[in-house]
């Protein structure tokens, strides 16, 4: 593996206590860990958890949107990875963010090959960050911003805010809800 993950150091991660799917999740980690790959994994089970995770039918959220090979792009809410290799074979850097550390271990068992690939387990707004992106992905993420983001009165704004930080000028922020 070439990936690389690292534990935030400042950051707050909430581990598995925080949201789950459940013990599918280290079944998944165990499977991929075993070399299975996820195409695989996917023609024999088709709970939501492993479509959802796994599924490269994912890719087409933003297989389309036309990143610059050059770029740096920081994905927050990566999850197990169902867009980050997608990131990482379009772009020159990737940091993938995730809050749970089980899902982190899975997105590098699935995408571990990509040298250009960071994955940092922690909490986003809790991470003292310099770096800045040309791109800032929140897929499925900007709604839990209530239960784990900036807090405050509107912790929607202010997580936006924490994200808006992370931008280079001109940096743009890709948003699915």
């Amino acid at each position: 593996m070439c990936a690389k993950l690292n534990l935030a150091s400042n950051g707050r991660s909430e581990g598995e206590e925080g949201y789950t799917d459940g013990p599918v999740e280290d079944e998944l980690l165990s499977r991929l860990r075993a070399g299975e790959t996820p195409e695989r994994i996917i023609a024999g089970d088709d709970r939501f958890p492993v479509l959802y995770h796994l599924s490269e039918e994912r890719h087409n959220l933003l297989g389309w949107f036309p990143f610059e090979e050059d770029a740096a792009l920081l994905e927050i809410g990566a999850g197990p990875g169902a867009l980050t290799g997608l990131f990482a074979a379009r772009v020159k850097r990737v940091v993938a963010v995730e809050l749970s550390r089980r899902r982190a271990d899975i997105n590098l068992a699935r995408n571990g090959r990509f040298d250009n690939l960071e994955i940092v387990v922690g909490d986003f707004c809790g991470i003292d960050w310099e770096e800045r992106f040309d791109y800032v992905t929140l897929v499925g993420v900007l709604e839990y911003a209530g239960r784990f983001g900036a807090g405050g009165a509107d912790p929607y704004t202010g997580f936006l805010r924490r994200v808006r930080e992370r931008l280079l000028p001109g940096g743009r922020l890709v948003l699915a809800i």
